[in-house]
């Protein structure tokens, strides 16, 4: 019987309130299952949401918890860590900190998301395989964050990221135990006011709500205890019980609430992170919740898991609506963007047997493409270099701060000069990623040369590998020879990677 390699690996969500891990063995077939889970309460949103700042001790309890985690990773075998950070590291000033002391202490590199890619993967984690027909309405609470999403299938169509979380509103709103009138009254009030933003055509839309793990199943658990039931996790809970919870809550001490059986980490904290709940309930017209244990660092690892198959990586429509997106903000010519996305990607399936990269790279050059003019934005002259600057720090879904790199170094050489060992951007890079920029820019270069006019009078390309020549047939409009002119002149780096010359042909059609 043949044997299925099987391959470990693991992922960390820093949360704002804890850090969680998952390690898990996935087989040559994207087929999954977990080995281990692990969870630290570090508290790593403590005071930063008052004062810009992740303290010293959350950041050495944070790199503590992490260093656990690396060595319970290394024992399981694992080839691959993926960390991504959320709301408390996003807004603090010093948390290059954080992720030095992490690097230095683990070895693990920390990325910090936004908030479209938190929603993106809890949306994976919650409704991985659903049907595109499905629709749902998920809420995730965290310490500093809080995301309403409205999603088909297994991705978002609307995503909130609000600045409600349990840690958050805590630090600002509640002195006293129990609370005041007055002090649920103030945390009331904000929260009504940040799930104004949400979208109203969500009011009354969705009769249940899923609540992703944590806060949402702590309230659940309560509701059940204070009805004398069973805390059966997959029965929904209503909105009725989960307003008794809160009232309950009010006047309740912190010696009542662990009576109650509400966890020690999370008994500071709770009356905000249910009032969260309560609220946008109450706001969006939801009758009742249902809990999932799964969330974002379940979507961390089936996307962990796609990098390493190659299985639908970068394929998702949130991803692609995402890029033509980020493009509508900075003003690009899309017709022009797709021409040349269309052209670029034809040009990568017909020239595989000389490049020999793979789907992850192809999508690369996907998103490359379709923005490589973001930079006209700021000015035309040196576009190439603004572009570099704006898809560097652009917030694109779905892809790695490493991947985004190579995403704006391979569009800063779409015209002008080729590659070149002493620039800036191009140094930074490891020689295997040098590698792929030259050769995915190398055909970025001539895609955008056969739409010189943005006329988009190119309707496609055929390559044909003669020896160590190159021939594309380009099937074009009449009076096409600026296009093919244009593709001719940068076709320089094609032809240093192909060591042979590039000729091109044009074919009326």
């Amino acid at each position: 019987m043949k044997s299925v390699k099987r391959t470990v690996l693991a992922v960390v969500d820093l949360g704002s309130n804890a850090v969680r891990l998952q390690i898990a063995q996935v087989d040559q077939r994207g087929r999954t299952s977990v080995l281990a889970e692990d969870r630290a309460a570090v508290r790593l949103g403590e005071q930063v949401f008052r004062t810009g700042r992740l303290s010293e001790a959350a950041i050495d309890r944070t790199g503590a918890a992490l260093e656990r985690f690396a060595k319970l990773a290394q024992r399981a075998g694992a080839s691959a860590v993926r960390a991504v950070a959320t709301s408390a590291v996003r807004e603090a000033s010093n948390r290059a900190q954080l992720i030095r002391q992490i690097r230095s202490q683990t070895g693990i590199a920390v990325e910090v998301i936004s908030g479209a890619e938190e929603a993106r993967l809890i949306c994976l984690g919650v409704l991985l395989g659903e049907p595109t027909a499905a629709r749902a309405l998920l809420l995730d609470i965290g310490g500093g964050s809080s995301e309403i999403i409205s999603a088909r299938g297994e991705e978002p169509e609307e995503a909130f990221s609000l600045q409600l979380g349990s840690v958050r509103l805590t630090e600002f709103f509640v002195r006293n135990d129990p609370l005041t009138r007055k002090e649920a009254r103030l945390l009331d009030e904000a929260i009504q006011d940040a799930v104004g933003q949400v979208d109203p055509l969500l009011v009354g839309r969705f009769k249940r709500m899923i609540g992703a793990a944590g806060t949402t199943g702590a309230v659940a658990g309560l509701a059940r205890r204070l009805a004398g039931q069973a805390p059966v996790s997959s029965l929904p809970v209503a909105y009725t019980e989960v307003r008794s919870v809160l009232e309950h809550l009010r006047t309740s001490t912190a010696k009542q609430r662990r009576k109650l059986g509400v966890d020690e980490q999370r008994n500071d904290i709770i009356y905000a992170g249910t009032a969260i709940l309560e609220g946008v309930m109450r706001k969006l017209r939801v009758e009742e919740l249902v809990v999932t244990s799964r969330g974002l660092r379940d979507g961390l690892m089936a996307d962990l898991v796609r990098r390493v198959t190659g299985a639908h990586l970068h394929q998702e429509r949130v991803v692609i609506d995402g890029l033509r997106a980020f493009g509508r903000r900075c003003g690009y010519r899309e017709e022009h963007a797709e021409q040349v996305t269309q052209l670029s990607l034809s040009l990568f399936d017909q020239t595989r047997e000389m490049h020999k990269l793979g789907d992850e790279e192809r999508a690369l050059l996907h998103a490359a493409a379709m923005l490589h003019d973001v930079g006209s934005f700021v000015s035309y002259n040196r576009h190439h270099k603004h572009s570099y600057y704006l898809l560097y720090h652009a917030d694109l879904p779905g892809f790695t701060d490493r991947e985004r790199e190579l995403i704006a170094t391979i569009a800063r050489y779409h015209r002008r000069s080729t590659p070149k060992d002493r620039h800036e951007e191009f140094e930074r890079l490891t020689p295997e990623e040098r590698i792929v920029v030259r050769r995915l820019a190398a055909l970025l270069r001539i895609a955008d040369g056969l739409d010189r006019g943005h006329r988009r009078h190119v309707r496609a390309v055929k390559v044909h590998q003669r020896g160590k020549r190159l021939e594309i047939d380009v099937v074009a409009e009449k009076g096409s020879e600026l296009e093919v002119w244009s593709a001719q002149a940068k076709a320089d780096l094609l032809e240093e990677i192909n060591g042979g010359d590039i000729r091109f042909k044009i074919l009326e059609g």
